[in-house]
């Protein structure tokens, strides 16, 4: 089973997630996350943030995972979303350069652009985009191929929150370390994003500065601090709760008190409520700004990030926004650990990138290549260099020579296996090279051929059961227009049962609809609707008439 990981750079720690994939399926292994170094002049560098995955790639190993995907931080591109008077697809990709262009001050030709068409109607359609400069794309992935970890698919974070968003008109804000990011979803999808410039980084700078607190000290009693009202904190005793990280910052405050509790100081409160107001008030007016774009309320705010889980926060942020505020559920596989939020990036990142449909910036030129990515790069050197990749391709060819021979002496002994596990009557002697092997198979699926035949010869037509799982899949709408993912299919004398799973209520809408509009299944309802992860879950029947039970009983 092959595993993948998802980078996440925060600006306080560097997350990576591990994934078993299989079958286009991905399942949460484990997390590792590395502190990055900085300190209360300084915010944390690109180099801080690529030094400390080193380290967490260091600590994986080599050959621990296949493929990477990577998060790209939403303050560093642009999300618009664009009208258009039409809903052809193929009309929107023509148009759509032309149309950002009158909108944005920049030349596209030094842009990366991602579209996504979000709603379609009579009136047309909404294209959410994402842009982002090419050298700020390029500059982000040298360093990570450096390191043996260039990513297959770089996505928007934003784009990754609507992960976390089911129905109606929600927003996810992750508050971060050095950035808050706002995602609008609308029915679990990404309408359009903001990234406001201030986050955690903030509080911990203020209460350094009017506490008289050192940076490591700041970090600790931020965690035991409460933003509520004076009258509601509590007064409790806490562990600090990255305690499984490493770092300057951290160790300083570690060093200092390795077992004892932080105490709690009223006043940290007092500093933290005035340091995160700004943040509060920016946060109120990009909403308001959303739903004017949207022309829709928001119904729910869903929080995540390391400083979503500042205490006192939720309740801080649903009387100054004034809808409901919740965390965002992240999962079983997450809810166990300490502080969930700082992961819903990473964790999003398994299942939105191998979706295929995500806001995906490894587009055009940057398209995932492989090796021949590696390539590229070696090629762009001037001609001093010329005998040195001599050198090195003479090394690489080599290197891949002996891989595909040990790779084809796998494939052969697979296939001995393989025909001596389905024949196992066939002489081992008989299998000393793959073509004698496939000599033996294209002589036994000949005698298996000749029997299907003979046996065929006794059918005068297609047999009935087969016929009606024709039926029902030529009866289904086609997958651009619903996902449906069959879990179980019963056919009994008196109906049919289908249980299903798809993208959203309107999906499975569209389902119920194609299979009523198809001759003998127009009886079909569904019913039993549960939202799920991946979408909706819900269940179609189908009653059946004497006669289709009695020709396919």
């Amino acid at each position: 089973m092959a595993r993948m990981i998802g980078i996440d750079l925060g600006g306080h720690t560097v997350k990576v997630a591990v994934f078993e994939v299989n079958l286009g399926r991905q399942q949460l292994v484990d997390i590792h996350l590395r502190a990055v170094e900085q300190d209360g002049e300084n915010p944390p560098t690109r180099q801080g943030r690529i030094d400390a995955l080193a380290a967490v790639l260091d600590e994986l190993g080599a050959g621990s995972w296949r493929d990477a995907v990577a998060a790209y931080p939403s303050d560093r591109a642009s999300l618009r979303l664009v009208r258009l008077p039409f809903s052809d697809r193929e009309q929107v990709e023509r148009t759509l350069p032309f149309e950002v262009e009158n909108q944005v001050p920049f030349d596209l030709d030094d842009m990366v652009l991602v579209p996504r068409i979000v709603e379609t109607g009579e009136d047309g359609s909404r294209v959410l985009v994402a842009l982002a400069t090419r050298d700020r794309v390029a500059g982000f992935l040298e360093p990570l191929a450096e390191l043996g970890a260039d990513p297959k698919a770089l996505v928007v974070d934003a784009d990754l929150l609507s992960e976390y968003a089911d129905e109606g008109v929600q927003a996810v804000v992750d508050i971060g370390h050095t950035r808050t990011v706002v995602a609008l979803c609308r029915d679990g999808r990404l309408v359009t994003a903001r990234a406001l410039s201030s986050g955690g980084r903030a509080l911990t700078a203020a209460l350094a500065e009017r506490a008289g607190l050192s940076w490591g000290e700041a970090e600790g009693r931020k965690h035991v601090a409460s933003v509520a009202d004076p009258g509601e904190a509590e007064t409790v005793e806490v562990e600090p709760s990255w305690s499984d990280e490493t770092g300057p910052a951290v160790d300083e405050w570690l060093s200092a008190e390795p077992t004892a509790p932080l105490p709690h100081h009223p006043e940290d409160g007092a500093i933290l409520r005035e340091a995160i107001e700004p943040l509060l008030v920016e946060l109120r007016a990009t909403l308001i700004a959303l739903e004017d774009i949207l022309g829709t309320g928001v119904d729910e705010v869903l929080i995540t990030g390391g400083t979503a889980h500042l205490r006192g926060l939720r309740g801080l942020l649903a009387s100054t926004l004034g809808v409901p505020v919740r965390h965002a559920d992240l999962g079983e596989d997450v809810d166990d650990r300490d502080e969930p939020g700082r992961f819903a990036i990473a964790r999003a990142l398994g299942s939105r990138a191998l979706r295929g449909r995500a806001l995906d910036l490894r587009t055009g030129d940057f398209a995932f290549r492989g090796d021949l990515a590696t390539l590229g790069n070696l090629l762009k050197y001037g001609a001093v260099a010329v005998a040195v990749f001599l050198v090195v391709g003479l090394g690489m060819f080599t290197w891949r020579s002996i891989q595909l021979h040990r790779a084809i002496d796998e494939t052969e002994q697979q296939i001995r296996e393989a025909v001596l596990a389905r024949f196992p009557d066939v002489p081992p002697d008989k299998l000393s090279s793959p073509s004698m092997a496939l000599a033996i198979m294209q002589e036994r699926t000949t005698e298996v051929t000749s029997r299907v035949d003979r046996l065929g010869s006794l059918l005068s037509e297609e047999p009935p059961m087969l016929d009606l799982v024709r039926r029902l899949s030529e009866a289904m709408p086609p997958p651009s227009q619903a996902r449906i993912d069959v879990r179980e299919l019963s056919v009994g004398p008196t109906g049919i049962t289908i249980k299903a799973e798809t993208d959203g209520y309107e999906a499975a809408t569209r389902i119920e609809s194609a299979l009523q509009a198809a001759k003998g299944f127009e009886g079909a309802r569904k019913g039993d609707e549960k939202k799920s992860r991946n979408g909706v879950r819900f269940n179609i029947t189908i009653p059946r008439g004497e006669d289709d039970a009695g020709e396919e009983g």
